[in-house]
């Protein structure tokens, strides 16, 4: 820590009084301490050693007994001095003994001041609140830093925080003002990236812009779709639009497209399953586009010297770099751009190289970050790579910090800045509730299935109960093997209790989604349905493009089409199945965002009715942990304003129950406790509020696996 100018010159005057306090001790010793004189002893006559030296041993003996007592006048050499047989004269020759003072030295010398060794420093973090105000939170209590606190004209207290904010044209003021209390106050900085931001003028963008755009695409936006654009535009188009699913990003991304087309050719890299539809919409939206000119990448043999507008997958985008790059792509549009959230994958450099030839760059994302705030460093850094560094960002955002495994960047901190400062610098974000007040409501519900059907064996229930206890005692790499196996597990137990529950749906008589997870539950829903004679449609990992396209089209317009079994990874993004009203999740996802997004994939714009959810939860399964797992995980992303849904929302309901009475199984504190016990006591106990339901779900929360991707 630097000492001021003042600090410096009181530890030197210190420094000299001690000094001189040393001097006039050893001199008043000199003068006041008298040596006695020597005193002649007489040794009496030893007698005759029985065993004689010879004379050479006996001299040297001599002359090191002189050296080590010294000569003296009264012994000789070689004889001990007489002050070592004084007792008076023993204390002047030890060379630690007190000086003795005589009568005439009527006071002892001062101690000299001892400057304090430990002082109780209170520190001070800043970070910005709104666009136009920062907070000061102190580590402490310091009666002059609060006085500091009000002295600033801008000055104001919020109670409920216990917190001051001040305008940030006070920052330097703040900064100076408690600088000036080191070293008993300490206070860090915002970072120059963030102060340029909120320093300057902000204006809202014009909607003179869009009269540059093609007339039938223009007509063909809402309201909150032309200020995206517009926000966009007034970026330099490169900026992020990350619209909650299913309010028409592909619509807001060819606007800006067509308004800077004179920086063409234009590239579109998203998901293989969606880029017929990006063609069909460039087709659609951009009828002066030549047919021709609009090409679809589909092996590294492609020709692509005439496209115009090429779309590929991030997966042919990768095999095809030097392909691409060599064609310089003046503008390029990055769908579900999360994709790109590993800043050290091939794939993310590919593109990273992309956005940094192309003069715009556009990015797409319902969900820019699925767990954490360091999976949106590689996207930003895409827009303006030399707004801030890695170690900048995660310093200030990610909580990073230095380890013995090296730099960790994996936790999160300043969330409430890093929304103002995306929305202020980077990205556009609106959420169905801001903008759809027309749409339909969307609620959700969290289905208990039937334990009698959890597992059809014996070893089945063993396996599952083994899974649980060595999780619970596992840490490190190894909780998280033990997580795979429970999590494949837990498939195959709910699998029974699933299809069960489908027979009850299939009465209701409604079109319905139902997600899965793993091969071997996708494969049992599909078998139920094929038992029940029920048409169905399944879209997972190896189903074509092409294909999709035309199983998408039967189910949103054949009455007789009334399931869609769906793929979490697969169909999380990209289609649009607003025929159907109920989303059923057979399985959980580690992620909220991709919960919420396969959600989105029936409520969106076009979707005319009330949209229900259910989840299929099983007690005594992996269930309990993944949970718990994504309230975590969404409040961390609502925080930073990248998510806003609540799944302890819930409402809970039982599944038909074959067991007869199961609340033996449902009590808080059973052998197999987890969340789900929060579900069953928000249901049974009315008079719990939400707060209180809220800390159940916590209970037990795990931090080794929150931030985890399987």
């Amino acid at each position: 820590m630097a000492c001021t100018a003042a600090e410096i010159a009181e530890k030197k005057r210190i420094a000299i009084e001690r000094l001189n306090a040393r001097k006039n001790a050893l001199a008043t010793t000199s003068s006041s301490t008298a040596k006695p004189p020597p005193q002649q002893v007489h040794f009496p006559k030893s007698t005759k050693p029985i065993f004689p030296l010879p004379e050479k041993q006996r001299q040297a003996m001599a002359l090191a007994s002189s050296s080590f007592y010294g000569s003296s006048p009264i012994g000789g050499v070689g004889k001990a001095p007489s002050s070592i047989f004084n007792g008076n004269a023993r204390s002047a020759a030890h060379p630690y003994s007190k000086p003795s003072f005589g009568k005439a030295q009527t006071a002892k010398p001062a101690a000299p001041p001892v400057a304090p060794v430990f002082i109780r420093t209170v520190t001070c973090s800043c970070s910005m609140v709104t666009e136009t105000r920062f907070t000061v939170v102190p580590s402490g209590f310091n009666e002059k830093l609060i006085e500091v606190f009000k002295s600033i004209p801008s000055k104001q207290y919020d109670p409920g925080t216990k917190n001051w904010t001040f305008d940030v044209k006070d920052y330097s003021m703040v900064q100076e003002r408690v600088t000036a209390l080191n070293p008993h106050v300490s206070i860090g900085p915002i970072p120059p990236f963030v102060l340029r931001i909120f320093n300057g003028q902000r204006s809202k963008p014009s909607r003179a812009c869009l009269s540059a755009i093609e007339p039938t695409l223009a007509a063909s936006l809402l309201e909150f779709q032309k200020e995206g654009v517009c926000f966009a535009i007034e970026k330099g188009g490169r900026a992020m639009i990350a619209d909650e699913m299913g309010l028409g990003k592909t619509y807001q991304a060819i606007a800006v497209a067509d308004f800077y087309k004179e920086d063409w050719p234009l590239l579109i890299c998203t998901t293989a399953s969606t880029r017929d539809v990006w063609a069909a919409k460039i087709r659609q939206l951009l009828p002066s586009v030549p047919v021709h000119n609009i090409v679809t990448l589909q092996s590294g043999q492609d020709y692509i010297g005439e496209a115009r507008v090429l779309i590929t997958s991030y997966s042919m985008m990768e095999k095809s770099a030097e392909k691409l790059l060599a064609r310089n792509f003046g503008f390029v549009i990055m769908d579900e751009s999360h994709t790109l959230k590993n800043f050290k994958a091939k794939c993310t450099v590919v593109a990273t190289d992309l956005a940094k030839q192309a003069k715009r760059v556009i990015l797409l994302s319902g969900t820019p970050a699925l767990s954490r705030p360091l999976e949106l460093f590689s996207q930003v850094s895409m827009l303006d790579r030399k707004f801030f560094a890695f170690r900048e960002y995660s310093a200030r955002y990610c909580a990073g910090k230095q380890t013995q495994f090296g730099w960790d960047a994996t936790g999160q901190s300043n969330l409430p800045e890093l929304n103002l400062l995306l929305a202020a610098k980077f990205m556009i974000r609106r959420t169905k509730q801001d903008v759809m007040s027309q749409l339909a409501e969307k609620s959700r519900e969290t289905v208990l299935l039937d334990p009698s059907l959890l597992w059809t064996n014996q070893e089945m229930e063993e396996d599952l109960q083994t899974y649980a206890a060595d999780y619970s005692i596992s840490k490190g790499k190894q909780r998280e093997e033990i997580m795979f196996k429970y999590y494949n597990a837990t498939a195959e137990a709910k699998a029974p209790a699933v299809c069960a529950y489908l027979q009850k749906v299939l009465k209701e008589g409604q079109k319905f989604l139902i997600f899965a997870h793993h091969i071997k539950m996708l494969d049992a829903v599909s078998r139920e349905l094929d038992k029940l004679k029920v048409d169905h449609i399944r879209i997972d990992g190896t189903t074509r493009s092409d294909v999709r396209s035309e199983l998408v089209n039967k189910f949103q317009t054949k009455d007789a089409c009334r399931a869609a079994v769906l793929s979490l990874k697969a169909c999380n993004a990209g289609i649009t199945l607003t025929a159907a009203q109920l989303v059923i999740f057979a399985e959980l996802d580690w992620n909220p965002s991709t919960l919420a997004q396969a959600e989105s994939r029936a409520h969106r714009i076009g979707q005319e009715g009330a949209v229900l959810v259910r989840y299929l939860l099983a007690k005594g399964t992996a269930d309990d942990i993944i949970w718990t797992m994504l309230q975590k995980k969404q409040t961390v992303l609502n925080k930073a304003g990248l998510c806003n849904e609540d799944f302890s929302d819930s409402t809970h309901v039982d599944a038909p129950c074959s067991a007869g009475n199961i609340e033996p199984y449902l009590e808080k504190g059973s052998k197999a406790g987890g969340p789900l016990d929060g579900l069953v006591t928000k249901k049974t106990d009315e008079r719990k509020g939400e707060e209180e339901f809220r800390n159940m779900l916590d209970d037990g929360e795990d931090d080794d696996l929150a931030g985890l991707e399987f």
